[in-house]
């Protein structure tokens, strides 16, 4: 692992922290600019609701993970995000939850 990686690494932890993101239900690691999200999705800290946006059972919004993406990939050294959350796929323009209460 680089340094690159490493301050990637530690900017992406930054932004899920920021975001009220539980970091112990997720893995995440960038190699050569690339950074691989696995996991379970959960927010400790549900934001109010939107009108016409639903949720998944954790709370979590595809207009979250969208504004999530767009912050990570501000990080220096970050040019691509691959996605493999639970009940959740990313498409190419677009998030689409499994299982939407």
């Amino acid at each position: 692992m680089t340094v690159e990686d490493l301050d990637a690494n530690r900017h992406v932890r930054t932004v899920l922290v920021r975001n009220w993101v539980n970091t112990q239900r997720l893995d995440y690691s960038a190699t050569h600019g690339t950074l691989y999200v696995r996991g379970r999705m959960m927010l400790l800290r549900e934001p109010p609701p939107e009108p016409g946006q639903q949720r998944d059972s954790a709370g979590v919004t595809a207009k979250f993970l969208m504004h999530l993406e767009k912050e990570i990939l501000k990080a220096p050294g970050i040019r691509a995000v691959r996605w493999q959350l639970d009940g959740w796929q990313r498409t190419t323009s677009a998030w689409i939850a499994h299982g939407i209460r």
